[in-house]
């Protein structure tokens, strides 16, 4: 026989759980995004490291996208094409996105858009609008600081009058800046809009 107080302990204790447990998932959920978002930081970080000591080679003047020249060799390579760095991230549920300018002297503008930094130095970029949470968006110029365009962005439809090589000699640095809108799990979950902003750039010297 269950005695009446103890029914009523059961009543209150189930109704003290019913108010912590929202802000203990709430605790939990935060903790685990908090943990997943340094986890894609890391990678991203990593990935525009290794992107941007590829691109520093000279088997990869012809495209960001194709195979290095030296696969084509009698003894080829190992070399991946450049872009593949950033797909470290694939496991993640994370979709990388790429594509080439429509002007030697402009970012790509469907999603981004570029301010120029001190003379000879790395400038700042901006998603635009309209981009896609969960996505790494992949930026790749080189920078001159003895004349030319610059910076530098790859434009196969500018060939005819700028050349089509990505890199050309002269041209002392590679800069590969990757950006991810990521939106957390939680936030996703609540149906909440916010998305945060990881940039990782990194900048090598050309090898000629």
């Amino acid at each position: 026989m269950v005695r009446p107080g103890h029914r009523s302990q059961t009543a209150q204790a189930l109704v003290e759980f019913a108010l912590i447990a929202p802000v203990l998932l709430l605790i939990i959920g935060a903790t685990v995004d908090m943990g997943r978002g340094l986890l894609l930081y890391s990678l991203l970080s990593g990935a525009s490291r290794d992107m941007a000591r590829q691109a520093a080679l000279p088997y990869y003047s012809g495209s960001n996208t194709l195979p290095p020249d030296c696969t084509a060799l009698a003894t080829p390579c190992s070399l991946n094409p450049l872009i593949n760095s950033a797909h470290l991230l694939d496991a993640l549920g994370v979709q990388v996105v790429y594509q080439d300018s429509g002007s030697i002297s402009a970012a790509p503008a469907a999603y981004g858009t570029y301010a120029a930094g001190a003379a000879g130095q790395p400038g700042t970029i901006t998603l635009a609008g309209g981009t896609n949470a969960n996505t790494v968006y992949v930026f790749i110029y080189e920078i001159d600081s003895s004349g030319g365009p610059t910076p530098r962005w790859s434009c196969p439809s500018c060939a005819a009058a700028n050349g089509v090589y990505v890199r050309t000699s002269g041209h002392q640095l590679v800069v590969v800046d990757l950006k991810l809108k990521w939106q957390p799990v939680l936030a996703h979950l609540l149906g909440l809009p916010a998305a945060i902003t990881f940039d990782s750039q990194s900048v090598e010297r050309m090898e000629f």
